[in-house]
């Protein structure tokens, strides 16, 4: 290999790279567009989260039982709840167990129907809340 060849090749290797680079961005747009458009179709499979009933959903972003000085996370159990019940969440130990011993403790929910705004509520320990869509 000469000398003369070399700033050659150094841009042929570069632009090698180039067009690779550009290859994967392209199909991960693509596969990101796929994504999304079986999303928004699930979504409206779905009702799209609006109404009560069949077809509605209710996303549940945050669930907290506890005391302000002991808490524990509980989403899981009320989406399971929520799912089993249709919409009826109960507060009590059996969502994550007992996170303040002999305090009286309270569950805080924080959910959406769809893409509309967050509603929050809170059960006292032993009380059932019903979780909505509807206005």
């Amino acid at each position: 290999m000469t000398l003369n060849n070399r700033p050659l090749l150094r841009i042929a290797a570069i632009l090698a790279l180039s067009a690779t680079t550009t290859s994967a961005f392209a199909q991960s747009a693509e596969y990101r567009r796929g994504y999304d458009d079986g999303y928004a179709a699930g979504l409206r499979e779905a009702g799209g989260g609006r109404g009560e009933g069949r077809g509605s959903r209710i996303f549940v972003e945050d669930a907290e039982y506890g005391t302000h000085f002991a808490s524990c996370d509980a989403r899981r159990a009320v989406r399971y709840q929520v799912e089993r019940n249709r919409g009826t969440v109960r507060a009590d130990n059996q969502l994550c167990g007992d996170p303040a011993r002999g305090e009286s403790k309270r569950l805080r929910i924080v959910y959406r129907c769809g893409d509309s705004e967050a509603v929050r509520v809170v059960a006292r320990e032993n009380e059932s809340v019903r979780l909505s869509c509807r206005r």
